[in-house]
């Protein structure tokens, strides 16, 4: 029982180290610039990397709230962790709702080479989406004119 434990311990560090390590090359981060945003040491941030140390709660929430992640991500199994890391950017923040969570985990058992295609229908459905968008945006029936119209005075 006690060796699943320290194995499980290591296992995690490790996670938590190779996670912070790519998540803060994906930010174009060294370790010093990382360590001076969160004021924590440099060799602290090697120690988290290399899986020598754990890093506390208190650091691991400021390595998230500098890397813009929820704490999460360091703690997600690595099929996971890739499918949301293919995410754009711009709709992470969205991964937050329950039927999307649902997605990423029927993606799970989803073959490595058939996520390209579904990729690109993710694409075309988000166009439709967008089409039907502006379909829906109140058109002018007529063309307006810039300048507009004079207003003209009735005799008498």
């Amino acid at each position: 029982m006690e060796k699943g434990y320290f194995e499980t311990n290591f296992m995690v560090k490790q996670q938590i180290g190779k996670r912070l390590r790519d998540l803060r090359h994906r930010k174009g981060l060294t370790q010093k610039a990382l360590a001076k945003m969160t004021e924590v040491d440099y060799s602290y941030i090697g120690k988290i990397e290399r899986g020598e140390q754990f890093p506390s709660l208190k650091v691991l929430v400021k390595f998230a709230e500098c890397l813009s992640l929820p704490i999460d991500r360091f703690f997600m199994d690595e099929a996971t962790f890739r499918l949301v890391s293919l995410i754009p950017p711009d709709i992470r923040a969205a991964t937050q709702r329950e039927r999307l969570w649902d997605l990423l985990k029927l993606l799970e058992r989803v073959p490595e080479e058939d996520i390209p295609l579904l990729t690109e229908i993710i694409r075309v459905l988000k166009k439709h989406g967008e089409m039907r968008n502006i379909e829906k945006e109140e058109l002018p029936l007529v063309a307006e004119s810039s300048a507009g119209y004079k207003k003209i005075k009735k005799k008498g």
